[in-house]
């Protein structure tokens, strides 16, 4: 009986070890995030429709560094601001077609509280604005490329190692069209 309470202290042990991990620390206070994002950007820019992409990051000491890619895979609506085709002043439905893809960088500072994370961010990047107008239905388009500035404001719940999420930021096109307001749900994981 002797020889089996260490055998049994042991199993024990590594029991109560497997059931409650702890989130190793072998990269020190540095966090590296990987996730997925799917959302919209709504606004007079015109329909982008439902957006799907991802991110990746490194946070330090709480300051947060990182990419982001994300394809606003595009959607077809009435042109408010458009002309008739035919130039003429007659009421004719102008469709616009648009749909965009943003990638760059973001930064930002992460505030932790228990479980929850809050990070006020700043994304730059670019937007490759896809475009098509017609009368009854979008023609052949055009494509431009716009600097952007997404201020916005994360908040994640860590689940372990891993992490859910939403973000809602301002799309801001300093020399483009009209601004937008992003909404993002975001699941990933944290190393």
């Amino acid at each position: 009986m002797a020889r089996l309470s260490p055998l049994l202290a042991t199993a024990g042990l590594t029991v109560t070890i497997l059931a409650f991990p702890a989130k190793a620390d072998a990269l020190g206070p540095v966090d590296v995030e990987i996730g997925a994002r799917a959302g919209v950007a709504t606004s007079p820019l015109g329909p982008l429709g439902f957006g799907i992409g991802g991110r990746g990051g490194v946070s330090i000491l709480g300051l947060y560094a990182g990419i982001d890619v994300i394809d606003y895979l595009g959607a077809t609506g009435p042109c408010g601001s458009c002309s008739s085709p035919a130039g003429d002043g007659a009421p004719v439905v102008v469709k616009q077609s648009r749909s965009a893809l943003l990638y760059g960088f973001e930064a930002g500072y992460s505030l932790k509280i228990s479980i929850v994370t809050i990070r006020p961010q700043l994304g730059l990047g670019n937007l490759r604005l896809s475009s098509a107008y017609g009368a009854p239905t979008p023609g052949p388009g055009a494509i431009s490329n716009y600097f952007y500035l997404e201020p916005a404001i994360v908040g994640l719940v860590s689940l372990g190692v891993f992490f859910v999420g939403a973000d809602v930021g301002a799309l801001l096109l300093p020399t483009g069209p009209d601004s937008a307001l992003t909404v993002h749900g975001q699941i990933g994981v944290t190393f």
